[in-house]
């Protein structure tokens, strides 16, 4: 195979890499935890605003087609400024990376391997994703395509197993909006609107190599709409059968309520359904800020990405052991520090101050060319 004719993603793949991208990590972990009951409440407004998000993304990629985020803002903002800028999102994008590889290590060792090394862990699951990559993004594409019936498949029968099992309590729900829509409010920003809606702005790197990329905005889109969905079902299956307390009693809450299935006397503890949803998630998530970030060096020194994506990778799954010292702190970081400090600036702020200076150098550079043809 030559790595060198594997650059192109079908709307499909691209819509099955959204779908997962955003289901896989956060329906198992759980979100919207300021929200309490009216956590889906807080899921599906975050969710319309992540159809905003990524409208406003394909709106800066339409204005330059086939250019990436990384390219972009070398046009507005000149060579070293834009080089610099960039190389922030490089940093950005491994960081989350680092981030989304231990969230599975964690679960990993908790639940199958609790006698085997995190280190373990991280260096295998990134070789598979260095291999992967290597090979080039539609094979990512193409592997996601394979799994995706499972990926989802599994999602639904964890509802209708604990449905079935009577371990659901719908009165879990209620009272809606007791408190009114502040807590609403606050589980929406930063945290939902930055994780997982906002972490979108990875896709910038992927999307202008689709092979249509006029209808890249509405597939975009749609993919956001139906993840979104699919995370209020999770959400709803996590409250109803855990009850409120369930961040205190699990640090994975569709785990814990996977658990409790139990169907005919013959189907239960089916852990390894869960296991395998995050497993395949977490390879799409860190394939996806890797691959941003690896195309951005490309841009930045001008070098194949190829030729540093395995000793990058094994950076990568190096500090995702060393970037905190517990998983508690991990989701402490995770909660109180990164979305306002990383998330925010890198998906919102940056995004927004170039906008300007984007539609008004296109602008120019298309009266330039009016200018010259007549």
């Amino acid at each position: 195979m030559n790595p060198k004719l594997v650059e192109k993603l079908s709307l499909w793949q691209l819509a099955i890499l959204i779908f997962i991208f955003e289901v896989g990590s956060v329906a198992v972990v759980g979100v919207g935890q300021e929200a309490k009951q009216d956590a889906w409440i807080a899921i599906a407004l975050a969710t319309g605003i992540g159809i905003g998000l990524i409208a406003f993304y394909m709106f800066l990629l339409s204005k330059l087609p086939g250019k990436n985020l990384f390219e972009i803002l070398v046009f507005c903002l000149g060579k070293w400024v834009g080089k610099f800028i960039g190389a922030l999102y490089v940093l950005y994008f491994f960081y989350i990376a680092s981030r989304v590889l231990r969230d599975f290590c964690e679960l990993i060792i908790t639940v199958i391997f609790k006698r085997t090394p995190i280190e373990t862990i991280a260096i295998t699951m990134m070789l598979v994703i260095v291999y992967m990559l290597y090979l080039g993004l539609e094979v990512l594409g193409r592997t996601s395509e394979v799994f995706i019936p499972y990926v989802f498949s599994f999602i639904i029968f964890i509802g209708l197993g604990t449905l079935f099992s009577g371990e659901m309590e719908f009165k879990n729900l209620q009272p809606i909006l007791a408190d009114g829509i502040g807590p609403i409010a606050k589980a929406i920003f930063p945290q939902l609107l930055t994780f997982p809606f906002g972490e979108m702005i990875a896709f910038m790197m992927i999307i202008p190599y689709l092979t249509k990329f006029k209808k890249a905005g509405k597939v975009s889109i749609a993919a956001v709409a139906i993840s979104g969905l699919m995370i209020i079902y999770a959400s709803v299956i996590q409250i109803t059968t855990l009850g409120l307390n369930m961040w205190e009693r699990s640090s994975f809450p569709l785990l814990s309520a996977a658990r409790e299935i139990s169907l005919l006397a013959f189907i239960e503890r089916v852990d390894l359904i869960i296991v395998f949803i995050v497993m395949y998630g977490i390879i799409v998530k860190v394939s996806v800020f890797f691959y941003g970030g690896l195309k951005g060096i490309e841009v930045i020194i001008n070098k194949p990405y190829r030729t540093l994506v395995f000793p990058l990778g094994m950076v990568i799954s190096y500090f995702s052991i060393q970037i905190s010292d517990t998983f508690a702190e991990h989701i402490e970081e995770g909660i109180m520090v990164i979305p306002m400090f990383l998330h925010l600036p890198f998906q919102l702020f940056i995004p927004a101050l170039i906008t300007p200076i984007l539609i008004w150098k296109v602008k120019k550079q298309q009266r330039r060319t009016d200018n010259e043809s007549v």
